[in-house]
Order: structure tokens, then sequence, then C-alpha cells
């Protein structure tokens, strides 16, 4: 019980000095904030021993950060994935396909993509020479040149 006392004691004198030292501004509300935050750990800390329970942050820290992970990825999944999409759409730019819109269905969280629909409804081209049919196999031909994309399903919609 004293050495919970004593803790307590040392990190208020601590706050105390270090707010003393601290000029006035924004800084010192954070500092005081922090040890606003350590008092308040050290005064609870001892509560669940007095229960006869232990605290163990280590299960609630480590699945915290499982799922920040998990966010992360995805989120750069999800980027990757449409990166690939938009670098398809301006290689078919390039070779005089316009107005083509590509989507994909896929997990994301794996990076698996399932199929790849390309709707032709509003397509243009930048060549006479080109017709439907030759632009349907450039579009195929440009998914496929992705790593990502080679086996994956292609459906086209007119």
């Amino acid at each position: 019980m004293t050495e919970w006392l004593l803790s307590i004691t040392g990190i208020i004198l601590l706050s105390v000095i270090v707010e003393f030292i601290l000029p006035e501004g924004q800084i010192n509300r954070y500092i005081r904030g922090i040890f606003g935050f350590i008092t308040i750990f050290v005064i609870i800390a001892p509560l669940p021993k007095l229960f006869n329970k232990e605290m163990d942050f280590s299960n609630f820290l480590s699945s915290y950060d499982i799922e920040l992970q998990e966010d992360y990825l995805y989120e750069i999944n999800l980027s990757k994935l449409n990166a690939l999409q938009s670098d398809i759409v301006t290689e078919l730019e390039k070779k005089g396909i316009k107005d083509v819109k590509i989507t994909y269905s896929a997990d994301v969280e794996n990076m698996e993509i399932f199929e790849i629909s390309v709707d032709l409804r509003d397509m243009s081209f930048l060549n006479s020479s080109m017709n439907k049919e030759k632009a349907k196999e450039e579009i195929e031909s440009t998914i496929r040149s992705v790593a990502a994309f080679k086996d994956v399903l292609i459906s086209f919609i007119d």
C-alpha cells in the first residue's frame, strides 16, 4: 500500500516540477494531459490485485494491433487494385480506346480477384480503323498483361 501511495505522490510531484519548467503554451497542455493519463494509470494499476485479478494488457494491445494491421492491409490492397484498374484504362487510352469502365469483383483482404467486368456502352475510338471486336481483343490482352489478372474471368457489357 505504501508503494502505491509513493508512486502516486512521485508522479504528481514530477508532473508539478515539469509544469513549472515548461513554458505556457501548446506543449505544456499536452504534457499535462500525458501526466494526467499516467497518474490515472498509477492510481488504478493496483485495483485488480485488490480483487485478486491480474491486469494483462498484452492481449488488448495485440488484438488492437492486429485489427489496425488488417485495416491497413485492406486499404493497401484496395489502393493496389484501384491503381491497376487506372493503369489499364490509361493504357487503353494510349491505344486509342476511350471511355471504357472497368470494375472488378474481388476479395480485397486476400488480394484475390474473381472477375473483371468491362463496360463498353460508352466506348469510343480515337482511331477510325478500330472496331468493337478489335477493341475487345485489345482490352483483353491489356488486362491479361497484368500479372494479377492473368487467370481472371473477363466479361464484357455491350
